[in-house]
């Protein structure tokens, strides 16, 4: 299990919060992200490697994303926490603590190649700032670790959506996957 893997694992976790009692959404405008690697060591993590992550987070912070209202609607991370294992992820979760302004996860998920890896994440949440902090772990399948990453993740909401922001597409309503017809 790569460090650049884990990583990938854990971003989207980070990418809004609300839970089934008290959602709190993101409120839709300009927003922006500063992420800080703080640990990465293990199997293929040399200094080049983390500086090189860093540069490219960096580079991701000089932007700006604007947060559509159907967007920010849509978000839900109880939802998505759910479906990690639709996706092939084949998570569970000892925490799931999303319940406002604090936010709690402990994931672990397995890997097609016996493997797994744990991810933790802590921190806050409010509709325009987050402020949290995601570790993941890899494990081989014999249990050896293999790496560590902790990463410091804070999002800040700017104002109303510029022009020069980037728009992503608009993500699909959260909910059940299409289920594909049967052939006759």
């Amino acid at each position: 299990m790569t460090l650049r893997i884990m990583a990938l694992l854990a971003l989207p976790l980070a990418a809004s919060a609300c839970s089934p009692d008290a959602p709190v959404k993101r409120q839709p405008g300009s927003w922006s992200q500063k992420i800080e690697i703080v640990k990465f060591e293990g199997k293929g993590a040399t200094p080049e490697t983390k500086t090189q992550m860093q540069k490219m987070f960096d580079a991701m912070s000089t932007m700006s994303v604007c947060l559509t209202p159907g967007a920010a609607a849509k978000e839900d991370m109880g939802k998505a926490m759910e479906q990690m294992s639709a996706r092939g992820q084949n998570c569970t979760f000892a925490k799931k603590d999303v319940t406002g302004a604090s936010i709690a996860i402990d994931a672990t998920c397995k890997q097609p190649n016996g493997g797994t890896v744990k991810m933790t994440m802590t921190g806050t949440n409010s509709a325009t700032a987050q402020d949290m902090t995601m570790k993941t772990q890899g494990f081989a399948a014999n249990g050896t670790q293999e790496g560590t990453m902790e990463m410091h993740v804070k999002s800040t909401r700017n104002g109303e959506c510029k022009p020069t922001d980037v728009t992503p597409p608009e993500p699909p309503a959260t909910g059940p996957a299409p289920v594909a017809p049967a052939k006759p």
